[in-house]
């Protein structure tokens, strides 16, 4: 996701025009005092009193311009901005006409139809946002060249955005070079040309670090992404902790990207704190900005949430995620791929949790484990919907195809480790058949070993082992460390495709050195052997772990040990992979304490080593936070 270097743009624009024009500004004095407010950013002031002054003066477009501003900026109502700036242009034209002359008070004019500009385009307007920046062209100066590369962008009319970027780039103005090479860096990778992007993005962080002092947090976030489409994973974590440090971005969030590198290399405690991170950022960001990627950011906790084995919360988070869209007008990124992964994280969150719900019963009754079977087989028709929704979303032969470009444009955010569950929402054919195309025409080097990575488990679906073996070996010679949960995925699915159990074991040993939860997230069982002491709450513990969905019974397996009331885990080796820790409480049911023995040895075994329990979900979500304070604006010094 490409992010503008548009945040200031307009505004500098109109600041330039200022010294240039000495007149123009023709008011009221009590309209120049609303128009003092707005210089002043006292937002709530200004909408107040523009209010009051309407009630008096309705046909002041002075007054409906501050209200527009102070609706746009103070409040981040777009539609009520757009209302009252198209009022005031209305209103200007029709008492000083289309074309104000000199003598006329033009700067007002030149000032709404900037302000229509924006709002349009945060609003995603984008013929409606260029026809006016058209106009502002004809009638004023300086002219707008670098800014109409990136509503020319997101109309895909990538020839015209570059001969815009061009434009600004002739004018040798160093905000107008700065706005080009950004805008040049989002043009080439949504253009798919993945190695000019991170060519282009590199210069515009050379050109800000020369022109500037320092590159933008947006041109160190663009150039990252575009570090990470040519699998330069070193690289892009450098420039995202260079972006961290280098001052508030209005868009693009540095530690949001940082999350998703580290989830990607399955360095969980490292995304946690990144992950912490990213409501601290948005919340310091101006009204108007601060939701442009808040659904990014529960994207992205419901995949750690996911992946630390807390699939009930990670379902709270996609269930907001899923009706509560971002605005993407300043970020390049197809909105209909985004609603695709979190529709896919949602099916995996309720497939994970059916099978948890069968786990959480193993040393119940009978007839408490024949109920949650009943929960299980509900969840899973829960998920098969969700994969209803995944494939109504990628129902586009180029966004599917897009999906599996893991890096590019086309493929948005997809987390690599993800996309083998588009197998079960998708079907093996399907997969195979986009995989086919995609190779096809990705030129990049590297891209092939996370193709190979999905056919090796598209193979393992259709039961063509050898052929699984073939392309899980070739894949796992290409991964870099960078995709470390890929890699033990593929790994994984190896183990499965071999026919010697012993080799299983030892490749399914690796895996829970470094990603334990995808058993649970594939529904697979660890082939194990049990082991216990004679007494009786020994022998059922046993009887239980064997009945979990989680292990299946092996001579070639691991070694389950039981005793004392304690369960572990041993490799074939003799290595602990984790033991159960649950105290028997005063007044407890030796069923119930069963139970939360069982239950201690499953999260002991299958969740990451990160201490989540003093975590507050909603303050990683940003739910607990007061994301603006309405006082801000009452409280600024006068």
């Amino acid at each position: 996701m490409m992010a503008a270097a548009m945040c200031a743009s307009f505004a500098e624009a109109e600041d330039m025009v200022g010294p240039l024009l000495l007149e123009g500004e023709e008011a009221e004095v009590e309209e120049l005092g609303l128009w003092e407010l707005v210089e002043r950013e006292r937002y709530v002031k200004a909408r107040e009193d523009a209010e009051k002054y309407l009630v008096e003066q309705p046909n002041s477009y002075v007054a409906h311009l501050v209200l527009g501003t102070a609706q746009h900026y103070g409040e981040a109502n777009f539609p009520k901005a757009l209302f009252h700036e198209t009022r005031a242009l209305d209103l200007f034209e029709a008492r000083e006409g289309m074309q104000p002359a000199p003598s006329q008070p033009w700067r007002w004019h030149a000032r709404i139809l900037m302000a229509l500009t924006r709002a349009h385009g945060d609003l995603e307007h984008y013929d409606e946002q260029l026809g006016l920046m058209y106009r502002y062209n004809e009638l004023y100066t300086p002219q707008l060249k670098a800014e109409l590369a990136w509503p020319l962008m997101k109309k895909r009319e990538f020839d015209k955005a570059r001969l815009a970027a061009e434009e600004g780039l002739a004018t040798e103005d160093p905000y107008q070079v700065e706005r080009a090479k950004n805008a040049l860096c989002a043009i080439e990778f949504e253009a798919g040309d993945d190695a000019k992007s991170y060519e282009v993005c590199g210069e515009a962080v050379e050109y800000g670090s020369a022109h500037f002092g320092s590159a933008t947090a947006v041109d160190l976030g663009n150039y990252a992404e575009a570090a990470r489409s040519v699998f330069r994973f070193d690289e892009a974590e450098r420039l995202l902790m260079e972006a961290s440090k280098s001052g508030l971005s209005w868009y693009g969030n540095p530690w949001l990207e940082l999350a998703d590198l580290y989830m990607r290399a399955g360095r969980f405690a490292e995304a946690l704190s990144a992950l912490r991170e990213v409501p601290r950022h948005r919340a310091a960001r101006p009204a108007h900005v601060r939701d442009s990627d808040r659904n990014e950011a529960r994207r992205s906790l419901a995949a750690f949430l996911l992946l630390m084995g807390r699939p009930d919360e990670a379902l709270r988070i996609t269930d907001k995620a899923s009706v509560l869209p971002d605005r993407r007008a300043h970020n390049s990124r197809d909105a209909q791929q985004d609603r695709s992964i979190v529709a896919l994280l949602d099916r995996q969150a309720r497939l994970t949790l059916a099978e948890m719900s069968a786990e959480r019963a193993v040393a119940k009754p009978f007839y408490s484990r024949w109920w949650a079977r009943g929960q299980a087989l509900w969840l899973r028709f829960e998920a098969w919907m969700s994969a209803r929704q995944v494939a109504r979303f990628l129902d586009d032969e180029a966004r599917l195809v897009g999906t599996f470009a893991v890096g590019t444009a086309r493929s948005a955010v997809m987390p690599p480790w993800l996309l083998g569950e588009l197998i079960g929402a998708l079907g093996p054919g399907v997969v195979r058949a986009a995989i086919a195309q995609v190779m096809k025409e990705d030129p990049r080097r590297g891209a092939a070993a996370y193709y190979g990575a999905v056919l090796a488990e598209v193979s393992l679906a259709q039961r063509d082992y050898d052929e699984a073996i073939e392309h899980a070996e070739q894949a796992l010679k290409g991964l870099q460390p960078g995709d470390a949960l890929l890699r033990q995925r593929v790994l994984a699915v190896l183990a499965k495709s071999l026919s010697d159990p012993r080799e299983t074991t030892a490749l399914y040993e690796e895996v829970l050195a470094t990603d334990p939860g995808v058993f649970r997230r594939l529904g697979w069982a660890l082939p194990v052997e049990a082991q216990s002491s004679n007494t009786p709450i020994d022998r059922a513990l046993a009887k239980a772990v064997m009945r979990s969905p989680r292990f299946e019974r092996s001579k070639h397996g691991l070694r389950v040990q039981v005793d004392g009331a304690r369960i572990c885990l041993f490799g074939r080796t003799g290595t602990a992979w984790g033991c159960s820790e649950a105290e028997l409480e005063e007044d407890e049911t030796g069923e119930s304490y069963a139970q939360r023995v069982v239950d201690s040895f499953h999260e002991a075994i299958f969740s990451p080593r990160v201490d989540l329990s003093r975590i507050d979900i909603n303050s990683l979500d940003g739910s607990n936070r007061v994301t603006r304070n309405p006082l801000d604006m009452l409280l600024a010094p006068p």
